[in-house]
């Protein structure tokens, strides 16, 4: 009888104990960088996103969690090279264990970046593969401890040629559909996706791996359901750079919206003049000069009575 009681007593403590700290399957932790390849000295930023909140009801509102990096290849990261996003708050870094905590008044129960970190590569650093990982992930939304897996992202260390390299052949990308100047991809229609640009550019003499790299305003690497944007940045190999200009969307979200056709109204008065890559994004029947018949096609495209091609 009693080694019954002793064996209910350790069930009874195993599900408390389980309880206590619940490792939420649904929620996921994920980190993205802003750089693939990085040389000696130069910064890339780390940022860490939580999302797929489906047992979340009332919205977490305090997250712990460890950095971990290769302090021979990376400088030491300080508290003030972790920045908050999106209303996280009071962060405490120790800069000893890797450690760091933040809160947020109102619980969010919807995907957003938590903090954007930075670390510098070390003078001298030699080439290779180094991962940077987040991990012990521990988040609640006030009733227990929810527990989310590591995450992680791998980036390459570049080391510089000391020896001149043989000439390479000249990186080109060539495209039916878009309009490719120095620096500029135009004619891109509204929700054109990262896949469905690159079915419509056949590149030469592009070896590296990836060929295209897109990267928001923020400089955020683009995966392939991601929209391109006018402000979208594209690197082509190793030479190539360019900056994404989508027809219609003047004010950069990768649509044509009442937005679009406000800029453009504003610019025809000159209220608010439109310049650079707004200015050309604007130019809705490719005539090289924005007039009314600009913003009656793109009033058209809205109410859906014109398609852009």
């Amino acid at each position: 009888m009693k080694k019954k009681i002793i064996i209910l007593v350790g069930i009874i403590a195993l599900i408390l104990l389980t309880t206590n700290l619940l490792s939420m399957a649904d929620l996921r932790a994920q980190i993205s960088s802003s750089e693939i390849d990085i040389k000696e000295g130069q910064e890339v930023f780390i940022t860490l996103k939580f999302n797929n909140y489906n047992e979340i009801k009332q919205g977490i509102n305090a997250y712990k969690a460890t950095l971990e990096y290769d302090k021979e290849i990376f400088e030491e990261v300080q508290e003030e090279k972790l920045v908050c996003q999106n209303g996280w708050e009071n962060l405490k870094y120790n800069q000893a264990t890797g450690e760091f905590v933040a809160i947020k008044k109102v619980g969010t129960n919807i995907p957003e970046e938590v903090v954007k970190i930075s670390l510098k590569a070390k003078a001298g650093v030699k080439a290779g593969v180094t991962e940077i990982k987040i991990k012990d992930i521990v988040t609640s939304e006030g009733e227990k401890d929810i527990s989310v897996e590591t995450t992680k992202v791998s980036i390459n260390i570049i080391e510089e040629q000391q020896e001149k390299p043989e000439e390479p052949k000249t990186e080109k990308i060539l495209s039916n559909k878009y309009k490719i100047l120095q620096g500029e991809i135009l004619n891109i229609i509204p929700n054109t996706t990262v896949e469905q640009f690159k079915k419509n550019v056949t590149l030469e003499n592009v070896t590296t791996d990836p060929q295209m790299v897109f990267t928001d305003t923020d400089g955020k690497i683009l995966q392939e359901n991601d929209i391109v944007k006018t402000g979208t940045k594209l690197k082509v190999g190793n030479t190539l750079k360019y900056d994404l200009i989508v027809k219609g969307d003047i004010d950069g979200d990768g649509q044509v919206s009442i937005n679009d056709v406000a800029k453009l109204k504003l610019h025809l008065i000159s209220i608010q003049l439109l310049q650079g890559i707004e200015l050309k994004a604007a130019n809705i029947d490719d005539d090289k000069e924005i007039s009314i018949n600009d913003v009656a096609q793109l009033k058209l495209v809205l109410i859906g009575l014109l398609e852009l091609k």
